[in-house]
């Protein structure tokens, strides 16, 4: 069974989401924050990681950028989520790229293509 773990400053977001891929049989972890989800990841590792682009605190990119960092966690799938319609405008430039991008507006259907493309 994949493990994917879940970045996600809004808990009623992270909850859903949490349900919707339990159901479809992955398990899941959640963190509220980039500094928890990195704490969580040198205890075990995920094998996805779904990561809010716009947090606070922390926010996507800057998590990215620490999870490519770190040898623990580079080889990691990361897909970012997003509020943005324009996901091409929601952070696929810059050094550290994310595996994939999907909006949160496209609720279940799109986040269940991500991960699947992902992880099969």
């Amino acid at each position: 069974m994949s493990h994917i773990l879940l970045i996600d400053d809004d808990g009623d977001m992270l909850a859903l989401t949490g349900r919707w891929l339990e159901k479809a049989g992955y398990r899941v972890s959640g963190a509220t924050s980039g500094e928890e989800a990195l704490q969580l990841i040198t205890k075990e590792k995920p094998d996805l990681i779904l990561l809010d682009y716009a947090m606070l605190g922390m926010n996507g990119p800057e998590v990215l950028k620490e999870l490519r960092t770190r040898e623990d966690s580079r080889e990691i799938p990361v897909i970012y989520r997003t509020g943005m319609e324009d996901t091409d405008a929601a952070g696929m430039e810059g050094e550290y790229k994310a595996d994939g991008i999907v909006s949160k507006s496209g609720g279940k259907p799109a986040l269940m293509k991500a991960v699947s493309e992902i992880l099969g």
